[in-house]
Formats: structure tokens, C-alpha cells, sequence
């Protein structure tokens, strides 16, 4: 019997359970006219774990052993991960916010952030324990242990890195669906502002997918890496900064965005990066008894 675990057939089981899930859950408040009530933001947050839930239901399900050991251990091994690229992250949103701060402030005239957060910590330096747990909770925990930790090793086989990226982007872009109809969430603000800016999501999802799966490259394929990245273009680029006009939101959107692109021209660009991007498949090829022609090798 061969040992199919990694097929393409189970990335699509978890694509079409994690939409499922989160879309009947997300939607429910909305069609039934609940979704500012406690009930209707319960159910609208449980949807919101599936990508993780499916993800660990699935390397349970499937996973050898070994392989089951190596999964956690790049999910939350912090020596497998390193410090340079989680500080290399840190700085790099903290610059995109104080760019987009002095520009627009500075230049285009908007409103300063409220930066409500940074003056609960101030006010106690130990409500930063809180902040960090929010901003772990709302992202990297309940959607990372899927989208990076189960989903991208899969595309970067099948489509390589930059389409394995934007695919993933794209299903990860598309997933927020409900969102965009759950008041008190930005992407319900964004369509009811403008079309266009709601439609910007998308693309600004994607070319932030391609930035976590370049971090994710550069780490060995570490997914605690992959959701620190996460983590802090939620916590920096947004969380801290709250509250803020539809201006500024759309500035550090495209700000983020441009910078994105230049990661993504670099990542089609560099040989070097090509090269390591080579090795990493190579050994994920390796170590999952995967041929080059993509079939699986028998186990003994």
C-alpha cells in the first residue's frame, strides 16, 4: 500500500473542510439575523478555528509517526525557528507603521492613531501579556497550524514557490468571506466604504502570503516562523495602531503592499533565493518518501 499522505487529495479534503466550516459557521449569523448578539459571535469565531482544527484532525488522521513529530516540532520549536527572522519581521513592521504614521499624519494630513493599546500598556505595563495573547489567538493560532504548518509544503511540490504562495494567498483571502458581513470586522467596514478597497484584500492576502512563505523559506520551513509573521502584521501593522480613520487603513494597506512586491520581484529574481528554495523541496521530497515524479516511496 502506498504511503499517500502527502497526495494532492488530502490538501484538497482540508481546503474544502476549512471553506466549509468557516463559511456555514460565518454565515449562519448573518442569514438568520443574529450576528450582533453573543450567540451569533460565538458561532461566527468557532468557524474561525478551522483551518487549524481540520489541519491537526488531518496530521493525526495521516501522518507516520515521524513525520507527525517533525510537524510540531517546526510549530513550536523556537531553536528551529532562530531569532533572526522573527526580529527581521519585528523591525520590518515596525518601519511599514512608522512610514505610513509620517506620511500620513505628517504629509497627507489624517488623524493620528488612537493607538488605544499602547496606552493600556503604558497605563500597565502588564496588559502587554494580554495584547500578545489577543493577537496570538486572533490569526496565527487558530489558522497557521493549516495554512503554513499543513497546506504550503503541498503547493510548494505541485506549483512551486511564488504560485504555491498566491494560491494559498488567494484560498486564504477568500476564506475571511464572512467577514466582509459581520459588523464590527474590518473587512465589513472596507465594503461598506468602498467596493474597490474590499476588493484590495484579496491581493493584499496573497502578497502577504508570499512574505510569510519567503520567511518561511529562509527558516527551514519553520512554521512557528511562518505565524510570527502573522502575528506581527496583525499586532504592528494593526492591533497597536487602533483605532484609525479608513485613510490610514488603506495607507498601511498599500504600504505593506508595495514592500510585499518587492519581496515577491526578489523571490523571482534572486538565483540564490531559486537555489533555496530547490533545497527546500528537495528535502521535503526527502524526508516524505516523495519521487521526483511525485509518487511515494514504500516504507518498510
Amino acid at each position: 500500500m502506498k504511503n499517500d499522505w502527502m497526495s494532492t487529495k488530502y490538501l484538497v479534503v482540508f481546503f474544502a473542510l476549512t471553506l466549509a466550516w468557516t463559511w456555514v459557521c460565518g454565515f449562519i449569523p448573518v442569514i438568520f439575523g443574529f450576528t450582533e448578539t453573543g450567540a451569533g459571535t460565538f458561532v461566527f469565531y468557532f468557524g474561525g478555528g478551522a483551518p487549524s482544527v481540520v489541519a491537526l484532525f488531518l496530521v493525526f488522521l495521516t501522518y507516520p509517526k515521524d513525520n507527525r513529530k517533525d510537524y510540531f516540532r517546526r510549530c513550536f520549536s523556537f531553536k528551529h525557528a532562530g531569532w533572526k527572522w522573527p526580529l527581521i519581521t519585528i523591525a520590518v513592521f515596525t518601519a511599514l507603521s512608522a512610514i505610513c504614521i509620517a506620511v500620513g499624519v505628517g504629509l497627507l494630513g489624517f488623524d493620528m492613531p488612537t493607538m488605544d493599546y499602547i496606552k493600556a500598556i503604558k497605563a500597565n505595563p502588564l496588559n502587554i501579556l494580554l495584547v500578545l495573547l489577543l493577537s496570538l489567538i486572533s490569526g496565527p493560532l487558530n489558522e497557521e497550524f493549516g495554512w503554513r504548518g499543513y497546506a504550503l509544503d503541498r503547493l510548494l511540490l505541485k506549483f512551486g514557490f511564488l504560485r504555491g504562495s498566491l494560491i494559498l494567498g488567494f484560498i486564504w483571502a477568500i476564506w475571511h468571506l464572512p467577514w466582509y458581513f459581520t459588523p464590527g470586522q474590518a473587512q465589513y467596514n472596507l465594503l461598506r466604504d468602498s467596493l474597490f478597497h474590499a476588493a484590495m484584500f484579496v491581493p493584499s492576502v496573497m502578497l502577504l502570503s508570499v512574505f510569510v512563505s519567503f520567511v518561511y523559506i529562509k527558516t527551514d520551513r519553520s512554521i512557528l516562523a511562518g505565524a510570527l509573521v502573522h502575528m506581527f502584521s496583525n499586532l504592528i501593522g494593526s492591533q497597536l495602531l487602533s483605532s484609525y480613520t479608513t485613510d490610514m487603513s488603506m495607507l498601511i494597506r498599500y504600504t505593506n503592499m508595495v514592500f510585499f512586491l518587492g519581496v515577491m520581484i526578489y523571490t523571482t529574481c534572486s538565483g540564490k533565493f531559486k537555489t533555496e528554495v530547490e533545497e527546500v523541496i528537495s528535502n521535503i521530497r526527502i524526508k516524505n518518501g516523495i519521487t521526483e515524479d511525485g509518487y511515494f516511496r514504500f516504507r518498510g
